[in-house]
């Protein structure tokens, strides 16, 4: 047969079709539901943190069991959202879960006082997280805490506003890395 042959170019092109499809796959991200970064449970909190007060301020992000890439996963994990109220003196944790459901608890008033309110302008979980890739020695699984607040760093950075993220690391262990609010990477220990 000869290269040319209709038979021929149909084979090639299925060739080159599977090589250039199999180097092209899409990236499938570690989550299929919509949401699952902090700012997307700050937008679900803001509701029950409203009715709780007024005059409620954002104070400190946590997240638990968040995806190595700043997402919850699709089982498991969650955001908590540190609300204060100066008019109350009282604070609340409202909780975000994998699912979107919003729970919340009241702190106890004597920690109400130490809490400073976030500014609008920090960058959301993925951008933070991706800053502390270039930096990574170990293969992280997921984050096992991380946190935004101006005291989740206080030996290293007192009175800063940072990201503290402490990655679950493949073999075990983890690294901690600390990001600014607006996913400067600073240091990793």
């Amino acid at each position: 047969m000869r290269p040319s042959s209709p038979s021929n170019r149909h084979r090639l092109w299925v060739a080159l079709t599977l090589v250039w499809s199999s180097t092209c796959a899409p990236v499938l991200p570690e989550r299929s539901k919509p949401g699952g970064a902090a700012s997307w449970a700050q937008a679900l909190a803001t509701d029950a943190a409203v009715r709780w007060s007024r005059d409620a301020v954002l104070c400190r992000i946590t997240g638990n069991g968040v995806g190595n890439e700043g997402w919850l996963p699709d089982r498991g994990g969650s955001w908590v959202l540190t609300y204060a109220s100066a008019a109350s003196r009282k604070a609340v944790d409202i909780s975000v879960d994998t699912n979107g459901l919003v729970t919340t608890n009241k702190l106890p008033d004597s920690l109400a006082t130490r809490w400073r309110p976030l500014p609008s302008n920090w960058d959301d979980s993925p951008r933070a997280w991706a800053a502390t890739r270039a930096h990574q020695e170990g293969v992280p699984i997921n984050a096992f805490d991380a946190e935004l607040a101006y005291d989740a760093e206080p030996q290293r950075y007192p009175g800063q506003l940072v990201w503290r993220i402490r990655f679950f690391l493949q073999g075990g262990g983890y690294e901690s890395h600390v990001v600014s609010a607006q996913s400067q990477w600073l240091v990793r220990y």
